[in-house]
Order: structure tokens, then C-alpha cells, then sequence
């Protein structure tokens, strides 16, 4: 299980209060949890060295996942 600690704008918040409401969830941890289902995320690392093996490690397994 992992938490993660989110800060969400006005708008933000009141979007994810509305799906909330209309799905009859009990806490915005539900709602969100439904929500990010919805969508795909690729995760990209802005500190990484390239010369390091696990990198060049994981650029072929991106390729053959393809």
C-alpha cells in the first residue's frame, strides 16, 4: 500500500468532491482512487545518469514492450 500526499487547487478539489457525490463514495481517497484509473501515466526521471547499466537496462525492456 502507498500513500501519497497530494495538493489539490480549489478546482481540482471541487472536481474530484463532485465525482464523489455522484458515485456515492464516503471520502475523497475513494474518489480519487477510482479516478486515477482513468488515466495512463509514463513516468519519466529528470535526475538519472545515462552511463548507469539500470538505465540502459531499462530503455531495452521500454523497447521490447513495444
Amino acid at each position: 500500500m502507498t500513500k501519497i500526499q497530494i495538493d489539490l487547487s480549489e478546482t481540482e478539489d471541487k472536481i474530484v468532491e463532485a465525482y464523489k457525490l455522484v458515485y456515492g463514495l464516503k471520502t475523497k481517497q475513494e474518489a480519487i482512487k477510482q479516478m486515477i484509473k482513468y488515466f495512463k501515466v509514463k513516468i519519466v526521471p529528470e535526475r538519472l545518469r545515462k552511463e548507469e547499466e539500470y538505465y540502459k537496462k531499462a530503455l531495452k525492456f521500454a523497447e521490447d514492450e513495444k
